[in-house]
């Protein structure tokens, strides 16, 4: 039983030219408290924008803003009955770990579609290493077959771990993950290795967050600035190592003149890198400000070309 559809072609239809990550309703992922987020308001016109800009795929996570964001996001659903926008969210990260114990992932998934009014996809947030996938494939896959689902797919996972979530769904007859969410930019290739070629191989969705590595690829941060409370970077343990690292940091100014040069923004340069990028089913962006849009839009506008690839190509292949 599959939902993800057979070709890249087809399976970009399905998701949109990009999804809208919502962790920054009500906060940002995990982070809450003054002046961090969207408040209810924000949130709801900011969806409502990104239906109108094309958005095919809501995500969100119970963990994010302390349940926050899928609370806002049900309230848009509820407010929109008939919407064929579809609604994923993601489950397993705890104060305590990792937990994909397979009652707690049904009990979670039940209390998401009673938040949100309905959960098409549904995402494991991190590989537990102590709940097999034997144990905790089946909780998804029965979801799937149920119907209470669509789809269901995996975060935040390495090639050995998405292999063998794959062997064991297909030993097991299971659903199989149809979708893989990690993070991926150009400052983030980890995934080249090994990630990638299973989902080339095995057709999978592919949806990468942090297309932007959390601003550091949209010109900001580029003097030695440090990002300031309520930046998604300053709440994003991922983003310290790039910071830190002169080499880094210098690819990101190279990639910045190259974008001058171009007559565009650093934003428009990485966002249409992944556009055109294969194996990228779509990117998950997340926006809260206005300019956000033009670096998205006019990523979708910009002449990509075997030229301009090899150039963003030299400064970080």
């Amino acid at each position: 039983m599959t939902w993800i559809a057979s070709s890249a072609a087809d399976r970009r239809a399905q998701f949109g030219r990009f999804l809208l990550g919502t962790g920054g309703l009500g906060g940002i992922a995990g982070a809450t408290g003054p002046g961090i987020g969207l408040p209810e308001a924000e949130g709801l016109e900011l969806i409502d924008r990104a239906v109108r800009e094309g958005v095919k795929v809501l995500d969100t996570a119970d963990v994010y803003a302390g349940g926050e964001s899928e609370r806002i996001v049900g309230v848009w659903n509820r407010g929109r009955p008939g919407s064929e926008v579809l609604i994923q969210t993601k489950t397993g990260i705890t104060p305590d770990g990792p937990n994909l114990d397979p009652e707690r992932v049904d009990r979670q998934l039940r209390h998401s579609i009673e938040v949100i009014g309905r959960v098409d996809l549904y995402v494991a947030h991190q590989v537990d290493g102590r709940t097999p996938w034997e144990k905790s494939l089946p909780v998804f896959s029965d979801a799937v077959e149920r119907g209470t689902i669509r789809a269901y797919g995996l975060s935040n996972v390495d090639g050995a771990a998405l292999s063998a979530a794959l062997e064991t769904a297909d030993r097991l007859g299971l659903a199989r993950p149809e979708i893989v969410q990690n993070q991926y930019s150009l400052l983030a290739r980890a995934d080249d290795a090994e990630v990638l070629p299973i989902v080339e191989a095995e057709g999978l969705a592919y949806t990468p967050f942090s297309p932007l590595a959390n601003g550091l690829l949209a010109g900001r941060y580029s003097n030695g600035e440090r990002p300031q409370r309520g930046d998604r970077a300053s709440v994003a343990s991922s983003a310290a190592p790039f910071l830190d690292d002169d080499q880094a940091m210098a690819k990101v100014a190279r990639f910045n003149g190259l974008a001058a040069a171009r007559d565009t923004s650093p934003a428009a340069l990485a966002m249409a890198w992944l556009f055109h990028h294969p194996l990228v089913t779509a990117p998950i962006v997340g926006v809260s400000k206005e300019h956000h849009w033009a670096g998205i839009l006019d990523g979708l506008a910009l002449d990509w070309n075997d030229e301009l690839a090899a150039a963003v190509d030299e400064i970080f292949g």
